[in-house]
């Protein structure tokens, strides 16, 4: 496994390899998992994971991830207790290796002894402390990305549905009635109703944020006349999403989850 190992200066990297043979997991799983994960991580670490390549027994060229320590761990919190304890544990391997061995004091010379020992129990107690902000850090990340997967499960349905929705589909995501959310979005300056249709503000038009549709209505009698409904896109939907919640209203699978 030394080979799927990379050493820098100051970093040392795992490659997703390695990850997939001390956990006992199929490689394409464990890669499926960190682009899973990757979403998340980006929007608090603001970087992706990085990617790179490897040659397998075919001579092919395959992908693989290269993860600093902070990175696997974060990636470990999918992992089973066993997993999880393999992975750390690995780590503690790499580093202790890493330590370049501190040449033997002169210890005909007391001060130069003391001084030697005293530089090796700083070091080791600086890797202590940074060993313990990364496991800090790694918690901090997974309980913010924690509290951002709501939003992202809510965005995930919106942007499932490509097709335009009607006002009353997406008040039921807010456990509202049209009339109700039609009013809400227009105290917030959202739309205003002219000739009995819905319709955005001025500074709202043109972002492609609805469709207008004709439904034909037949009336008593037999003849026909058309009604334009005002429809809302996915852009549109995510529009709404983000006014709303910086007015402090909520999905229902955000009111749930949280």
């Amino acid at each position: 496994m030394s080979n799927l190992i990379k050493f820098g200066e100051s970093l040392q990297t795992m490659s997703s390899l390695e990850i997939a043979e001390l956990t006992g997991k199929r490689h394409s799983d464990v890669l499926e998992a960190i682009r899973n994960m990757e979403p998340a991580w980006e929007k608090v670490a603001q970087r992706k994971f990085p990617l790179g390549s490897y040659t397998d027994k075919n001579n092919q060229s395959r992908p693989c991830y290269y993860l600093d320590k902070r990175e696997c761990l974060y990636i470990a919190t999918k992992f089973n207790d066993e997993a999880r304890a393999k992975l750390i544990l690995r780590w503690e391997e790499l580093e202790k290796k890493n330590v370049s061995i501190t040449a033997l004091p002169d210890f005909t010379n007391p001060a130069e002894a003391a001084r030697a020992w005293a530089e090796q129990f700083e070091q080791r107690q600086l890797e202590s402390k940074r060993a313990d902000e990364a496991e800090f850090q790694v918690l901090a990340l997974t309980q913010e990305i924690e509290t951002m997967q709501p939003k992202v499960s809510y965005y995930d349905t919106i942007l499932a549905n490509k097709s335009t929705v009607v006002i009353t589909q997406i008040a039921q995501d807010y456990g509202m009635s049209a009339i109700k959310f039609n009013q809400t979005l227009y105290d917030l300056h959202v739309q205003h109703k002219v000739n009995d249709q819905w319709i955005l503000y001025a500074e709202h038009l043109g972002q492609g944020y609805v469709q207008s549709k004709p439904v034909t209505i037949t009336h008593t009698g037999g003849y026909q006349s058309v009604k334009y409904n005002t429809e809302w896109t996915q852009k549109g939907r995510i529009f709404l999403y983000d006014i709303l919640k910086k007015n402090n209203i909520l999905p229902l699978i955000e009111i749930d989850n949280s």
